[in-house]
């Protein structure tokens, strides 16, 4: 365990960073359907498990949205030993899909599907939430709110894949990578196009407590984060038990 910065009044212990291995049944079944051409690879598998691992005995409920041929949508299936399991995607699935795994055709941005398949599919609440989907920042950043906020459970998981998109120059909403100056040495400006962007807006998020924190000014709330932590494969941001308290 390690200790939050000095300087902060509400310290607290941190989980350090879980050891990662080559070796587990996770990364197994990423093995396993490695074939599958819409399967995640193992090595993205092995991000996972540390953060899975602890919940695969429960019964949980997970939401994956971007599932392509549906494989990931079986690893997880094989994986958890009592789950109910639901996929989005805007390709119809080419797949047969074994019970307590549902699949749902659509787009990630229309919040009004996203609303329907949780309460048709996991009305108490997601304790798992993986976005694969358009790596895009305006759809990305509408659905995580909108699910996050209403359809996660607290203590839930959300999973944010692919979001270094937003340094690709041939991306849809990224941008090749420049240094940025500022004369200002207060001041680090930084790459914010696309999903890049839209992380550092998490981080906003997750520093919201210390908003207003040396003004007369209240902040408007107090984090829904417990806490966010950032792989160069994913983000994931666990959700506050206590919600926005």
């Amino acid at each position: 365990m390690r200790r939050t910065a000095a300087n902060d009044n509400n310290l607290k212990t941190v989980p350090t960073i879980v050891s990662i291995d080559e070796e587990g049944p996770l990364i197994d079944l990423g093995r396993k359907y490695f074939e599958d051409p819409g399967c995640k690879t193992w090595k993205m598998y092995r991000l996972y498990e540390p953060y899975l691992l602890p919940h695969r005995e429960r019964k949980v409920r997970v939401l994956e949205l971007g599932v392509h041929t549906g494989a990931s949508l079986m690893v997880w299936h094989e994986f958890f030993r009592d789950a109910t399991i639901a996929g989005l995607d805007l390709q119809p699935l080419q797949r047969d899909l074994p019970d307590g795994v549902r699949f749902y055709q659509g787009g990630q941005e229309d919040l009004g599907l996203l609303t329907r398949i949780s309460e048709e599919m996991a009305p108490e609440g997601w304790d798992i939430i993986i976005d694969d989907a358009s790596h895009l920042a305006s759809p990305t950043r509408a659905s995580f709110w909108h699910l996050f906020t209403n359809h996660l459970r607290p203590g839930g998981l959300y999973f944010i894949e692919d979001w270094g998109t937003g340094y690709w120059d041939d991306w849809e909403d990224g941008s090749s990578y420049q240094e940025r100056g500022s004369e200002d040495p207060r001041r680090y400006l930084s790459h914010d196009h696309g999903m890049v962007g839209f992380v550092k807006q998490l981080v906003d998020e997750a520093g919201r407590n210390a908003i207003h924190k040396t003004s007369a000014l209240p902040s408007e709330r107090r984090t829904m984060f417990d806490h966010m932590c950032i792989t160069p494969g994913f983000v994931v941001v666990k959700k506050k038990r206590l919600g926005w308290d």
